[in-house]
């Protein structure tokens, strides 16, 4: 993130959201690769703003990182064990879309509404990577997420 004219943190659009939420899902890749611990590590150390969670097949966060609970505002016993859908506002929508994705729809990125412990709303950009078992089988969903600006649309004629 940076900083804008008025000193305050001032979010990233899209485009620069993505493709720090990529490379960081690859550089998890990258640590899962040298083992557990360098996997880990590299979880628990994901930078403020870029929020980690894992869930599993029964669709609960088994995991999450401390930078989600710190922009988020939940403690890690507020979320662990806790359907992936408690944490956003269109909670169905969220529902039947994880549902798709571990039925084999595959992943792509999108944009969602998380709600923090206070109550306020944050929009976030989340991309995904399916984590696996040693047999290649989905044993769940590894959800990466960063706070965005909301661009608007160029008004178009009719």
């Amino acid at each position: 993130m940076t900083h804008g004219a008025n000193g305050r943190t001032a979010l990233p659009g899209r485009e620069q959201a993505l493709a720090r939420l990529e490379a960081f899902q690859d550089e998890l890749e990258r640590a899962m690769a040298r083992g557990q611990a360098a996997y880990d590590e590299a979880f628990e150390r994901a930078p403020a703003a870029l929020g980690l969670h894992e869930i599993d097949l029964e669709r609960k966060v088994t995991r999450v990182s401390p930078s989600e609970l710190q922009l988020l505002g939940y403690a890690a016993a507020q979320v662990l064990g806790q359907p992936a859908w408690k944490f956003v506002l269109l909670q169905e929508t969220s529902q039947r879309a994880v549902d798709k994705k571990l039925a084999g729809a595959g992943l792509k990125p999108y944009v969602r509404s998380f709600v923090r412990a206070d109550g306020s709303p944050v929009t976030a950009l989340v991309v995904e990577r399916y984590l696996r078992d040693g047999a290649g089988a989905v044993k769940g969903i590894r959800t990466a997420l960063t706070p965005i600006r909301l661009e608007e649309e160029p008004n178009r004629e009719p």
